[in-house]
Formats: structure tokens, C-alpha cells, sequence
């Protein structure tokens, strides 16, 4: 066979291998005897999160074929200093220090392979309505450096901390003309109207 054929039938036998992975005809079993599937869980997406009483709660859908999960942290991008496995689709974690931004990554695994990190997202965890103003200085120092979407995530924190201060508002509106978010901008400019009426109108 010269090395032309050679390819050829290397070629083909990879496409017909590709063809009978993805009709099932390769078996993904772990009986003796049998093939082992080298096929990785699809990652998890949509990560939520939900603060609670014990702590942090991350969840994301359930992935089909997968036996457990394995969520990782840490504050820096791409830098994971801790981790956790789990069999559930949502975990609660404790100990988190409040007022940080934490990035999240989530990998899915069968009975014998791993899939591929999910996608990064970041989250600020806090409960104390106090550190609104740290999240807006915060905000303000991700903005310069360009970090826009850690700087949306400050704001928005120092909303939900403190809802009734129309300046969060207008900083937030602010970032997202400057992202090109106009209708997101303008919700926020008209909250912030309404909240400057509701005071006004308290005796």
C-alpha cells in the first residue's frame, strides 16, 4: 500500500469510527469485554446563584449522562484556589467573604471522563447593606481598567444592597450607554426618577 492509500484508508476509517460514535453503534458501556465510552459529559451552562442563610447557593440544569459534578472558585479569571464535588446540580457553599467577586466554573463527569470546563461567570456575593458604597468604589476602579462586565456586576450589587438610592441607578445607566445597552440604560434612568419622587413625595 503506497502512502497515498495509506491516508486514504486512515481517513476513512476515522470518519467511518466519527459516524458510528455519534448513531450509538460504539458502545459507551463498562461490562467486561465490552468498549468503554470516551465520550465526555456535554459542560454544564447557565450557572445561578442564590444568596441563603447557609451561604451561597450555585445551581445550573442537570447534565444528561452525567454522575457528578465538580464546581471551582476563586478571584482571579481562570485561577480556581478551591473546589467541590458534588452528585447534585446545586451545592451550597459556605464561608464566602462578602463584598468579593468570585468566578465560578463547573465541569460534568460520567462513570469514566470528564467534559471541559463551563463557561466563566463571575458573581458578587454580598448580604450587608453597609458595603453598597464599597461596590460602587469598586465598580469605579473596574471601569477604568476596563473591566466592564466586574464593574456592571459591583453596581448591580450595590442595588440589590441598597434599591432605594437613585445614584446607583444613574451609575449603572451610565456604564451601559458606554456598553451600548440603551433600553437597560434607560429602565435604569427611569427607576431612578421614580425613587427620587418616592422620597419626595414622604412627608
Amino acid at each position: 500500500m503506497n502512502l497515498f492509500s495509506a491516508r486514504n484508508h486512515n481517513s476513512l476509517f476515522y470518519a467511518l469510527f466519527l459516524l458510528a460514535t455519534l448513531f450509538g453503534i460504539v458502545s459507551c458501556a463498562d461490562q467486561p469485554g465490552e468498549s468503554v465510552c470516551t465520550i465526555p459529559p456535554n459542560p454544564p451552562n447557565e450557572l445561578s446563584f442564590e444568596p441563603v442563610d447557609q451561604g451561597l447557593m450555585v445551581s445550573w440544569p442537570p447534565v444528561p449522562g452525567a454522575s457528578k459534578y465538580t464546581l471551582f472558585w476563586g478571584q482571579e479569571k481562570s485561577e480556581y484556589r478551591r473546589f467541590v464535588e458534588t452528585k447534585s446540580s446545586a451545592i451550597i457553599i459556605k464561608g464566602i467573604q462578602t463584598a468579593d467577586l468570585i468566578y465560578f466554573a463547573v465541569t460534568a463527569a460520567s462513570a469514566h471522563i470528564e467534559s471541559r470546563f463551563s463557561h466563566e461567570t463571575p458573581y458578587v456575593y454580598d448580604t450587608d447593606p453597609k458595603n453598597a458604597p464599597l461596590h460602587i468604589q469598586k465598580a469605579i476602579q473596574f471601569g477604568k481598567h476596563g473591566d466592564f462586565e466586574e464593574a456592571l456586576l459591583h453596581l448591580s450589587a450595590a442595588i440589590k444592597l441598597d434599591p432605594q438610592n437613585s445614584d446607583y441607578y444613574r451609575e449603572r445607566a451610565k456604564l451601559r450607554v458606554q456598553l451600548g445597552f440603551m433600553n437597560e440604560a434607560n429602565k435604569d434612568l427611569a427607576i431612578a426618577e421614580a425613587t427620587l419622587q418616592e422620597k419626595a413625595e414622604i412627608p
